[in-house]
């Protein structure tokens, strides 16, 4: 098996990725990159966490856990989602937290969205 080939993730439940041509998430040797992740909630803090459990369904079938993130990035259009989402970041990522970047942007793919979230993991790190 050739431990540089990419396997792309998409899991059932998950938006049909494919469809829209592109994939949840790809693994290349030990590390998943993960799209952005959204969800179609009505608050800010209800995308967040569903975004963030996205993030772990990921993960899981790429064989890695929330311990493995190495990086996240974190996409708003709510200029005071760092406040409004620390206690989800801390429920959700643990000691040791991962690098965080948080950017205020105009817009994301639709009105709606408030918050994307997108990881990269290295399976067995955590």
């Amino acid at each position: 098996m050739n431990p540089n080939k990419k396997t792309t993730i998409n899991p059932e439940g998950l938006m049909n990725a494919p469809r829209f041509g592109y994939s949840h998430a790809a693994r290349v040797g030990d590390t998943v990159y993960c799209a952005g992740q959204v969800s179609g909630a009505d608050t800010l803090e209800k995308q967040a966490q569903e975004a963030l459990s996205n993030v772990r369904v990921l993960l899981s079938h790429a064989g890695a856990q929330v311990a493995d993130i190495v990086k996240v990035t974190i996409y708003s259009t709510e200029e005071d989602c760092w406040e409004r989402t620390a206690d989800i970041r801390r429920e959700f990522f643990l000691p040791p937290f991962p690098p965080i970047t948080m950017m205020v942007v105009k817009a994301l793919a639709t009105p709606p969205l408030k918050i994307e979230v997108d990881v990269t993991a290295v399976v067995g790190c955590g």
